[in-house]
């Protein structure tokens, strides 16, 4: 995993991706998958329904990103690539968020223990090493969008910003804060891919600013990065 793993906080993140890999091994596209036509090739759904075999990493990612009607079945579609997903993530993905899309789809906090608590692992984990992290390989909004949009809750995640009290976590809320002007000075949210209602997204955007705003009276985030505050 290169540079992902070259603190403690690295060796907890690669121990979840190690977890998701024992979680998901084996397992498959089902065996009459036929998948979009348009989108995937015959070889590349033959992959999908053939256990442990490598996947194309452009694959996994195509596969994460695509919307459940690709598919005969989503979730176990998934469940095949979730292995090599969870490394592409850590590495630091391109269109995190769009890949999480396809985890929220598959409703996978709804699946066996086992594997949810795997899934709910690997998304702590990488939010927490991103936020430790001076340079993480996903910037931490990015990263904050990607476990918004997998888990369709923000409170987890604010949660957790909140407790990093280090130099490091405040320097990424102020990055962040920068990063979301546009979206703080309108009713917009950051979450383009939020799988759910719309109502649903807002509630969730309306509290990530509540929370910011907050937190920016608590701490030395400067003035002009906060739109139209008082």
């Amino acid at each position: 995993m290169g540079r992902t793993v070259t603190s403690p906080d690295g060796d907890v993140l690669a121990a979840a991706v190690a977890r998701v890999a024992m979680a998901f091994g084996g397992m498959t596209a089902q065996a009459d998958e036929t998948g979009c036509g348009r989108c995937f090739d015959e070889v590349e759904v033959e992959l999908l329904r053939t256990p442990d075999v490598p996947l194309p990493t452009d694959l996994v990612g195509r596969v994460a990103q695509k919307d459940p009607f690709h598919w005969d079945d989503q979730p176990a579609i998934i469940r095949r690539v979730l292995p090599q997903l969870v490394v592409v993530l850590a590495e630091g993905a391109v269109e995190s968020a769009l890949m999480a899309r396809g985890l929220a789809a598959a409703g996978w906090s709804r699946w066996p223990r086992e594997q949810a608590g795997a899934v709910a692992g690997f998304l702590e984990a990488w939010w927490t090493q991103a936020l430790r992290m001076k340079s993480p390989p996903t910037p931490v909004c990015e990263v904050f969008e990607a476990c918004v949009t997998a888990s369709s809750s923000v409170a987890p995640w604010l949660a957790r910003w909140e407790a990093e009290t280090g130099p490091v976590a405040r320097h990424h809320l102020t990055e962040s804060v920068g990063w979301w002007r546009e979206e703080l000075a309108s009713e917009d949210s950051p979450f383009w891919w939020w799988w759910g209602t719309a109502a649903e997204e807002r509630a969730a955007w309306h509290e990530v600013k509540t929370w910011l705003a907050a937190q920016t009276q608590a701490t030395m985030v400067p003035d002009g990065l906060w739109p139209d505050r008082q």
